[in-house]
This record gives C-alpha cells, sequence and structure tokens, in this order.
C-alpha cells in the first residue's frame, strides 16, 4: 500500500507553501493516491494489486508564472523531477513517476477571448468543457472534441498533440493553435506570439506541441475559433467490406470533399449497431457529419453522397449516427471491463499512409486476435495522404489476477507497437507516448531523429528534471 509519508523532507514541503501556499501542497496518502494514476489499464492493475510505487511524494498547485520559476529552480538545486499535470485523463502513463513532485496547473485558469480576431487566450489547466461553454455563450466554438473534453486541460491538449472528433472541419492542435507561453527548465519564459504564419526561424511552439512535459510547462494557449455552425448534417451508411469504405473514405477527401467527422467502423465493431438497428449483417458501417454555412455543408453533402454511392455504399437512417453522438463520452464499457482483475482493454490509436492503411488494418487484427477475446477496429481521422485507426481489444487472462492482467496487457501492447511500425504506420496518432509506448520510440524516429529527440531535451533541460522517463528519454 502506499506510505503515509514521502521523501520530501519537512523542510522542503515548508519551502514549497512559501512560494505557493500552504494550502496548495498535498502530501497526504490520498492525495498521492488519487494522482498516482491516469486511466491507463497498466496504472489500474498496478492500483488493483496495491504498488503505489509510481506515486509522487506531493503535488504543489502555483498560480503564477513566478512561482512555477521557484518551484523550478527548487526542483534544478534538488534534482527533485517535476511532473507537469492537467486534468488526469491520460491513457498512456504520460505522468506516472514515483518520487516526483507534480505540478498541477488548473490554477491557470483564465480565458479571454478575442471575437475580432477569432481567437481565444486560456490558461493551461481550463478544462475543455468549460472552454466550450463559455465560447459557446458569445457565439463561438473551438471545434476541438476529443473524448476527454470534461476533464483534458488546455495545457493536456497542447502536450499531447490532441485531435478532437471533428477535426475534418478544425482541424488537429497544431492547426488550431496560434500561440502559447510555456516555462522552460531552466525558469526562462517562451512566448510565442498569436500571429497564426511566421516566416522567422523553426516554429518554437513545435518544441511544446506534443513534447508531454519533457520540454517545458505550458501556462497557456492562444487557439483558433469559430462561429458556431448554422448546420449540421449527417449521412450514415454500410458497405459489403471494410476495404470498400476505406476506398470511399479515400475518395472524399481526395476530392475536396470535407466532413467534419468521420468513423468506419470495420465489420467487427459495426456488429453491436448492425444488430441493433437491423443493418446487413457482417457489413462495415461508415457515418459521416458535415456542419459549418448551409450552402457548404449542403453541397459537401449532397457531393460525399454522389461518391459514396460511386463506391458501393448503401445508405441506411442517419438514426445510427445520433446515437453514437448520444454516447460519445460514454467510454464506462471498457472501463468496467478493466475493473476485472485479469481482464484489460484499451485504444491504440495508430495511423498510416493510404497505400498502407488497410495492410495496418490487416496484420494489427492478426497479431491481437490470438490474445484477445474481441478486437475492434475503427477509421476517423482522414487526411488528403493518411488515415488514423483505433484499435480496441478486450483481452481475458486465465488467471483472474491484475498482475496476469498486466502482463497480458503488455503482451497486446507490444504486438499491436510491432505490427504498427511492419506496416509502415506510426504508432500514435494522438493520444501520446507517455512511458507505455517508449519502448518503440527509437524505432518510430529511426536513430537521426532519435538521437536529435535526445539532444534536444540534454540541451533544454541538463538536470532532466522535468517529467524524466517520458517520450522514452532517459538520462
Amino acid at each position: 500500500m502506499i506510505t503515509p509519508t514521502t521523501r520530501i523532507s519537512t523542510h522542503d514541503l515548508d519551502r514549497l507553501k512559501s512560494i505557493v501556499g500552504e494550502e496548495y501542497v498535498y502530501s497526504d496518502a490520498a492525495a498521492r493516491a488519487i494522482y498516482s494514476r491516469t486511466v491507463n489499464p497498466l496504472e489500474f492493475k498496478r492500483f488493483q494489486m496495491g504498488d503505489y510505487s509510481h506515486a509522487p511524494d506531493a503535488i504543489v498547485q502555483p498560480a503564477s508564472i513566478q512561482e512555477i520559476q521557484q518551484i523550478l529552480a527548487y526542483a534544478n538545486q534538488t534534482g527533485t523531477p517535476l511532473v507537469p499535470y492537467g486534468g488526469g485523463s491520460g491513457i498512456a502513463e504520460g505522468t506516472s513517476l514515483g518520487g516526483s513532485l507534480i505540478i498541477d496547473l488548473k490554477r491557470f485558469d483564465q480565458v479571454r477571448v478575442n471575437s475580432t480576431n477569432r481567437t481565444v487566450t486560456a490558461g493551461a489547466g481550463v478544462i475543455g468543457r468549460h472552454l466550450e461553454e463559455i465560447l459557446n455563450q458569445q457565439g463561438f466554438t473551438c471545434g476541438h472534441f476529443p473524448q476527454s473534453m470534461n476533464s483534458a486541460t488546455i495545457g493536456g491538449y497542447v502536450a499531447t498533440a490532441a485531435i478532437g472528433t471533428f477535426s475534418g472541419r478544425y482541424g488537429k492542435m497544431e492547426d488550431i493553435l496560434v500561440g502559447l507561453e510555456a516555462v522552460l527548465p531552466n525558469g526562462e519564459i517562451l512566448h510565442v506570439k498569436p500571429i497564426p504564419r511566421r516566416s522567422v526561424g523553426p516554429h518554437l511552439e513545435g518544441l511544446m506541441i506534443g513534447s508531454e512535459g519533457a520540454f517545458g510547462i505550458v501556462t497557456q494557449a492562444t487557439l483558433k475559433i469559430f462561429p458556431l455552425p448554422e448546420k449540421r448534417q449527417w449521412l450514415c451508411c454500410t458497405f459489403a467490406g471494410t476495404p470498400a469504405g476505406l476506398q470511399a473514405i479515400r475518395h472524399l477527401i481526395q476530392e475536396d470533399v470535407r466532413p467534419a467527422l468521420v468513423r468506419l467502423y470495420d465489420e467487427a465493431e459495426a456488429a453491436a449497431r448492425i444488430k441493433k438497428f437491423g443493418l446487413p449483417h457482417n457489413h462495415a458501417l461508415l457515418f459521416l457529419a458535415f456542419e459549418g454555412p448551409a450552402g457548404l455543408v449542403a453541397w459537401q453533402a449532397a457531393r460525399a453522397g454522389e461518391i459514396l454511392a460511386e463506391n458501393g455504399a448503401t445508405f441506411q437512417a442517419v438514426d445510427v449516427a445520433l446515437d453514437w453522438y448520444h454516447y460519445r463520452f460514454d467510454t464506462s464499457g471498457m472501463l468496467r471491463f478493466n475493473q476485472k482483475p485479469g481482464s484489460v482493454g484499451d485504444s491504440l490509436e495508430i495511423a498510416a499512409p493510404w497505400e498502407d492503411i488497410e495492410t495496418l488494418w490487416r496484420t494489427a487484427r492478426a497479431a491481437l486476435e490470438p490474445l484477445s477475446q474481441a478486437v475492434h477496429v475503427h477509421f476517423s481521422h482522414i487526411y488528403d495522404n493518411e488515415c488514423s485507426a483505433y484499435v480496441i481489444f478486450y483481452a481475458d487472462s486465465g488467471p483472474n489476477t491484475p498482475q496476469a492482467g498486466s502482463e497480458l496487457y503488455q503482451q497486446c501492447l507490444k504486438a499491436t507497437m510491432e505490427a504498427c511500425l511492419a506496416a509502415g504506420g506510426t504508432i500514435s496518432h494522438h493520444h501520446g507516448v507517455g512511458r507505455t509506448k517508449s519502448a518503440w520510440m527509437k524505432m518510430e524516429h529511426g536513430e537521426g531523429g532519435w538521437d536529435l529527440l535526445v539532444e534536444l531535451k540534454h540541451a533544454l533541460d541538463p538536470n532532466h528534471i522535468l517529467n524524466p522517463g517520458a517520450l522514452g528519454i532517459e538520462k
């Protein structure tokens, strides 16, 4: 069980309290247990085993850049590892580090809307749903709707290079982000002006996008915002097989029809909805959403209908899509499965160029099916030249113990990562790397890219205090 005391001395705790205030430093067992895991299955298995070796020693909640700078000075002097923390909704062990000091950024909660520039500047601790509610009241949307938006924060969005379900219209985090503020490991402030396009050397915000807190602590971000859509229109159809569905959505995007939302379910994942709505057995299922100005939506939906028909689609009632939309934030099914000691389930989001995506789908399935009771795959972010795939597995070990479940999870993960790389894919499309996928980072980037990433870390953070081990970078 978690020990009631921390390895941080009373003197050091007093020093931290003098920086942020006594009420914003936590070192009790309950707080440390809460911050010891996010929603990663391995973290949950450790919790079931009573293993709190990954618990932080303390949690601190600063409210200003100056306080962060003082905490960084303390960490550099003492060699204390710091882990930036947002909403705790991550799924890749990005904040799981025993003996660390968690720097929780939720007090960075300011929001400023600039309707002239159509941007919003939000503190790193602002919850995605709260930001959307503020924007909606003023007639805008951020358009960034990840499944975790009820708990994920703006800082987390940037640090994991996040994406939302309606990315086809509003873009990915690197498309939405126009400026940011971050504190570097040495305490210096990185300020990227909110100007959407520059030709003044490398884009420094790129150091923070996907950095997972290893290169700096994001304190605020300026994001694009959009008028609330005038119209949304759904299309739903089935295909005789997944390859036909993949061909159809590729033709859509390459003919400049850009749905805001795409969800193509392979035959296995579609089966439950197929049965529920009485659709053709053993078919793939696709639904699309278009939104924006009414005229644009009407044209896109009409042209999409033509392209889908040309590719063998059978059109179905949109009730199927609306049913998904109603329950889109519900992850309780997988959570209940993971609660069984010997069972593990996860969603591994990978991606590949169009010429490799069918191979990726088949090889990932082939790798996981011997290890799992069920494998579901859907495709939900498409581009002119590539497509992402969610590979979801539900695996049940023979011995109903968390140790057996943990071992099975690692077998499933290894099989998927190796299959993905062999098929020419990328090991993470938007969940990030954390520690879960770190073993495959060198294969992902190649020797030159990996060496550059390590050199950047060492140059920015010579004392290796910011989230050590994240992205697979060790001392």
